[in-house]
């Protein structure tokens, strides 16, 4: 019967199409990882770092300046000050406003101000010191970009989900229209056994079971062609996760697998060794769904 009923599910179509799939979530989930990783590490960073932004044009800038860093440096919470050189300062508004003609004369016509750059706990109050000691000072939380960079992070989850939910339908789709095109191509001798007495959800069963390990098949093989791009995502991830050793190379050895698997975050490794079960199970209810439906419209 298996023979005769479902030839075509035989064939590679199946578990290329999945496979295919499989690598597109894949792709997706990975990238999606990525750009966690990066925005969480941006985002730790900026909820502990504040720019303070000094006119240099106010009377007795320098000693209130000076006293501004002394106050700052007793402020509980504050870890780590420095004071940002002229040239530094130059090179960091060079794309606004262009590099000087001169270094030592600086920009014509502005005054640079002095910058700080205060590493500090969560907790720590800057704001009433700066404006106590130095009221023309401006202060800069960082932290306000690591809240922007958490929004992205959020907005990137959703679109990334929705290219999974996109990809399912798909894929469930296009089982469908294999399974269907397979049925369809055998009617006489599905209707032959359905005539002997075979019921609806024996033969339903039968070909969901084939569909569902042909997509099985095809899911594990979309894991294997996303290896490169999982091992070159560990290369990258290394350094927010404070690894020593990473794989400089492809891994060849059971040792540079574990490396590599070990650098990638467990939450992206248990989704993707899901997505060959997922695509089973959409393989299984979409075949058992199609050709139940089928059946019914024979006479």
């Amino acid at each position: 019967m298996s023979r005769r009923v479902s030839p075509g599910l035989r064939s590679g179509s199946l578990p290329l199409l999945v496979a295919l799939m499989t690598l597109l979530a894949g792709l997706a989930l990975a990238g999606l990882t990525g750009v966690q990783a990066l925005a969480d590490g941006w985002a730790q960073a900026a909820r502990s770092a504040a720019t303070i932004e000094i006119p240099t044009d106010i009377p007795n800038a320098s000693d209130r300046t000076d006293a501004l860093i002394h106050a700052l440096k007793a402020l509980p919470g504050v870890t780590n000050l420095q004071k940002l050189s002229t040239d530094k300062v130059q090179d960091l508004l060079a794309p606004w406003l262009g590099q000087p003609t001169d270094a030592r004369k600086g920009l014509p016509g502005l005054s640079l101000p002095t910058v700080l750059i205060v590493a500090h706990t969560p907790d720590a109050n800057l704001g009433s010191t700066v404006h106590d000691t130095l009221p023309e000072a401006i202060v800069q939380e960082d932290m306000q970009w690591g809240q922007r960079l958490e929004h992205l992070g959020t907005s990137l989850v959703g679109c990334a989900w929705l290219a999974v939910v996109l990809i399912a339908a798909i894929a469930v789709l296009s089982i469908g229209i294999t399974v269907r095109r397979s049925v369809a191509a055998q009617k006489r001798a599905v209707e032959i056994v359905h005539s002997l007495g075979a019921g609806d959800f024996t033969i339903s069963s039968h070909i969901a079971g084939r569909a569902a390990l042909l997509s099985f098949m095809g899911g594990v093989a979309g894991l294997v062609l996303l290896t490169p791009l999982t091992t070159s995502l560990a290369t990258t991830l290394a350094p927010f996760t404070h690894q020593a050793t990473v794989p400089s190379t492809f891994p060849t050895t059971l040792d540079g697998w574990w490396t590599t698997l070990r650098i990638l975050p467990l939450s992206l490794l248990k989704e993707l060794g899901a997505l060959p079960v997922i695509a089973a199970l959409l393989g299984w209810i979409t075949a058992q769904g199609v050709v139940l439906v089928w059946l019914r419209r024979l006479p």
